[in-house]
Formats: C-alpha cells, structure tokens, sequence
C-alpha cells in the first residue's frame, strides 16, 4: 500500500492510498465471499462456487465493489497508523478509483489548542436578590390559576376570555377563518400578529368591527412579513376572570404546609430566591466557559465543523420528520432561509467544537480525573434515582456495560471541570490549594511530634 500525504492545511491533511494485488486480495476475498451466496451456478450447490469462476462472472471490479464501503474505511484508518497521523472524527472521502484502487481522503488532525493565560479568569457573580414584586408577581400568577370565569354584559376588557368569529385577509388570501374561537385579550400577546389583542378592547358583543394591522418585517412567516393584514371580528361572548381573595385560606389553599398570607409569601421567596440562586449559578458556568475559550488560541479543522453541521441536520430532519412537516415549512416558521440557517448551524458549530476543545485541554492542563469509586457511586444513584434528562433508571446490563461507564465517566469529569474551572473564575482555587498545602503541614507537624 503506497500513501502520499499531502500538505497540512487548516489542520487538516489529504491522504492518496494506492493498493496493489497483494493489498487488494483481502477485500476481493471478502466480496466473493458475498457475492457467491447469492448466485446460482451451473454446476455448483449454492455458495460452493470457487471464487475464480465468481470472478471470472462478475469481474475483479465486481467483487471489489462488493465490499467497496469497508476497503475503503479500512485503508483509511490503516493509512492513518501508517503515517502516525493524530487525527480526529471521520475522514472525508474525496474519490475512489478502482482501476487501479486508489482512494483519495481528507482527514482532520487535532485542533492546535493553546489555553492562555485562564488562570487570570474572574467572572463577577451576580447576587440572588428577591424583591417585593418578584414575589407579589408569583402570588397573582396562582390567583389567576385559581380563578374563575363569569359572564359579563360589558365591553371587552383586559385579561377577559371572549369567544368571536375571526376572518383575516392578507390581500385575497385568507390567513385566518375561525369561528367560536375562544381568545385570551393579552395586550403582550403576539398571536395572531402583534396589536391585535389590544384592537379587541372596547368592542361590543354582537357588533362586527375591522381594523388592519401591519406585519412586522421580521415576522416568522416570511411570506406575510411586511404586508398588512385585514381583520374583521365579531364577540359573541365575554367572560371577565374572578380572582380568589388573597388572604390566609387563600394561603392554605395553595400551600398545605402554609397556614397564613405571610407564610406564603415567605415560601414563595425562598422557592424564587433558590431558583434565581440555580440560574445565576448556571449562567456563571457559562461565563466562565466563554472567558475560557476566548483566552485559548484554536485552530480547528473546517472537516470537524462540517461534520459536526451535519449532525445538526440530521437532528433537524428527524424533528422535522416527527412533527410532518417540510424544509420548506419549517424555513417559513423560523422566518429565516436555508442559508440563514445555515450560517447559524455553521456559528452554532464552531462555538460547540471551541468549548469542547477548551474543556479537554483543561482538563488535562489541570490534571484532573475520575476515579473508579466515584464511577461506581453514579452508577448506584442511577440505578436508584433513573437519569435526569429521560427520568428512567438503568438496568442492571446497562450498568455494567462500558459504554455507560465510559459516559459516565466522562459526565463526571466535565463536572469536575466546572467546578474547577467556577473556583478559578471566583479567584477561590488558589486559596483552597493554600488550605490543602495549610492543611498537610499540620498533619504532617501533628504526626512529626507524635513520632518524636
């Protein structure tokens, strides 16, 4: 087998792979031996045909084709030992000759990651603050989840359900033909097209009323953005929300362990003051993640980003596929064409690549590792708790597989360095070495003096 590398650019380098009879022979064998099940030869039981009567039917090419796919991946990666070439991901098939064999691939090498100076990393935290309105904002939310509807005579007013005929128009064409169509009258509301909740406010029931509203430009439907749409609606009903009485049954109605107004609303600011605590704690991570990529020097082959944009395509097309609907249709709900959304993919992709990249070679900067106690000990919290993202707990056989093992390994070593990487940005990880170092000194004083 005879290789020539090309030259190295953008981290990625082309291999031309040529392969003589003695190379080839392997692979010709293979295809004979799948080829001759299948036909039938005069003469011979089925499958016992010697492979130089199956080649002289169908041809050395013939046989070669049969198991194209493998010789093609199996050279690649043989090439690939062969020249001691670092590589990363799949290697791109460029051409595939078979008179002679030869095949040309690209193949990324491993990114060259340099991290800076990341020690340096400080990224402010941002404080856990609860307010007086945060919290009467979540006392009127469940009022309204707790509240009632009514019938009223009056015209429509703000936060009333009403029930209405609707026909909107875009020029001839029908955008909406709805009737007894129940809608909430949120004037924040975007649906059907920003404005229109607040057009409703006024109208009498039993009495037709037009308007027109502008489509905004960067409406997700691009076929209607900036039009004007024509809309005639006609209330046939009006129902006005009746809140419960904020008081301690209130309280107890919401919260059994609550007995009164003022327990409730102290619950109700440690439940938002926790859960401001989680998203600032999230956000932080993400921070310090962004300062970590942005202090590395990355050169990433464009075969990584490729690959990983075709990924995403293809989580796409299966959402698309699940939910029925076409490219084209998801383009007209996202507002945005194929080449937007190709863009995206593409920045989405090197973002991806760039902080796992970052991620690794901070781990190994850092030196950090995961040992077997702590792999065994998820592993029991999953077989108890079931895994957070599906809520399903793992059998037996799959805990013991690698293959899990491996990820959850991998899980906990980029939580590791998270935490390592949070410390750093907090300015904490060199006083927690100090304490570490502190705390060594002494025991190794205490056991010195016991000694002596």
């Amino acid at each position: 087998m005879k290789v020539t590398q090309g030259e190295v650019e953008e981290r990625q380098v082309t291999l031309r792979i040529e392969l003589d009879d003695e190379d080839l022979d392997p692979y010709v064998e293979r295809g004979f031996r799948q080829v001759v099940g299948k036909m039938r030869i005069p003469g011979f039981r089925p499958g016992k045909a010697p492979r130089r009567v199956v080649e002289g039917m169908v041809g050395r090419e013939g046989l070669i084709s049969e198991s194209l796919d493998f010789m093609v991946a199996d050279v690649i990666t043989k090439a690939v030992e062969e020249q001691e070439i670092e590589s990363v991901g799949f290697p791109h098939i460029e051409n595939v000759e078979l008179d002679p064999v030869v095949v040309e691939a690209a193949v990324a090498l491993n990114p060259v990651l340099e991290l800076g100076d990341y020690r340096s990393i400080r990224v402010e935290e941002a404080p856990a603050e609860v307010s007086d309105e945060d919290v009467d904002q979540e006392i009127e939310a469940l009022r309204k989840q707790q509240s009632s509807w009514e019938p009223t005579d009056r015209a429509v007013a703000h936060d009333d359900l009403v029930t209405m005929n609707v026909i909107g128009m875009i020029g001839e064409v029908k955008i909406i033909d709805e009737t007894d169509s129940q809608f909430m009258v949120d004037p924040s509301s975007t649906l059907p097209l920003p404005g229109f909740a607040a057009e409703l406010e006024g109208l009498e029931v039993d009495t037709p009323s037009d308007f027109t509203l502008d489509v905004p430009g960067d409406f997700a439907d691009n076929e209607i953005a900036g039009k004007q749409a024509q809309f005639t609606v006609t209330i046939t009903d009006v129902k006005q929300r009746l809140l419960p009485e904020l008081d301690d049954d209130f309280a107890k109605s919401v919260r059994d362990e609550c007995e009164t107004l003022d327990d409730l609303k102290a619950k109700l600011r440690e439940d938002i003051q926790n859960a401001t605590q989680r998203q600032n704690e999230h956000e932080y991570r993400e921070y310090a993640i962004e300062e970590l990529v942005v202090t590395a020097d990355m050169e990433i082959a464009p075969l990584l980003i490729q690959h990983e944009i075709e990924h995403m395509e293809e989580r796409r097309e299966e959402m698309m596929k699940r939910l029925g609907i076409s490219e084209d249709d998801y383009n007209r709900f996202t507002g945005k064409t194929a080449e937007q959304i190709r863009e995206e993919m593409h920045e989405e992709a090197v973002e991806k690549l760039n902080r796992s990249h970052a991620l690794s070679a901070f781990i190994e900067q850092e030196a950090l590792e995961i040992g077997d106690d702590e792999v065994n000990d998820r592993l029991k919290q999953l077989a108890r708790e079931g895994d957070e993202s599906t809520g399903q707990k793992l059998t037996n056989k799959e805990l013991r597989s690698e293959r899990v093992k491996a990820s959850v390994r991998e899980s906990l070593l980029i939580e590791k360095a998270l935490d390592r990487l949070v410390l750093i940005a907090k300015g904490q990880a060199d006083d927690e070495s100090e304490e570490d170092s502190s705390q060594e000194e002494d025991e190794a004083e205490v056991v010195a003096q016991s000694t002596a």
